[in-house]
């Protein structure tokens, strides 16, 4: 699949597209977008609550819950 994307102003709400030669037999399909006149502002990351500020995590995340000897106790 090959993509063309243009850019231009309108003029007189007529915009004219000049398709390359590997596009000029079959169907084509044209999708309108308004193009943004500005960047989108960078959004304020979120901070953590003051309350927050010194707690410390001393518990191992990747470690089982479990020792694999009780998953058997399953069976």
């Amino acid at each position: 699949m090959e993509a063309l994307r243009l850019i231009t102003k309108p003029v007189n709400r007529q915009i004219i597209i000049d398709l390359p030669p590997g596009m000029d037999e079959g169907i084509v399909e044209v999708i309108v977008l308004a193009a943004k006149k500005t960047l989108p502002e960078k959004t304020k990351r979120r901070t953590p609550p003051a309350e927050l500020a010194d707690t410390v995590l001393y518990d191992d995340l990747i470690a089982p819950a479990v020792p694999e000897s009780d998953w058997e106790a399953l069976q």
